[in-house]
């Protein structure tokens, strides 16, 4: 069969199997960029069907899931100002029962 494709294509056997790798690759990497998507609960700018069209459509230029790996995967954090954060005393306090549990009881100071 591949000598058949070599011979329509007028390339050698190698040049045909390195073409069925390539396409096997781009279609690894298209799915799973789509499987990722969508086990991912959310992506930048909220939008899941706007990355799969970008996956699908530019996906056999490799383009397309790499623009959802760099840019659509990650989701910035929210930084919650409206809650004070919890105070250092209680921070300290569960270093120093970290601290006494591993190493024992220190002095007190």
């Amino acid at each position: 069969m591949i000598e058949t494709i070599a011979g329509e294509l007028g390339t050698s056997q190698s040049v045909v199997w390195l073409l069925i790798g390539a396409v096997f690759l781009q279609v690894a990497v298209q799915v799973t960029a789509l499987i990722d998507l969508a086990r991912r609960p959310r992506v930048r700018f909220d939008m899941k069907w706007v990355w799969a069209l970008i996956i699908m459509v530019l996906g056999n230029s490799f383009i397309g899931p790499i623009l959802y790996v760099a840019f659509g995967r990650s989701v910035p954090a929210q930084v919650d100002t409206a809650a004070p954060s919890t105070g250092s005393a209680d921070a300290s306090q569960r270093t120093r029962r970290a601290v006494d549990t591993l190493y024992g009881p220190g002095e007190e100071k």
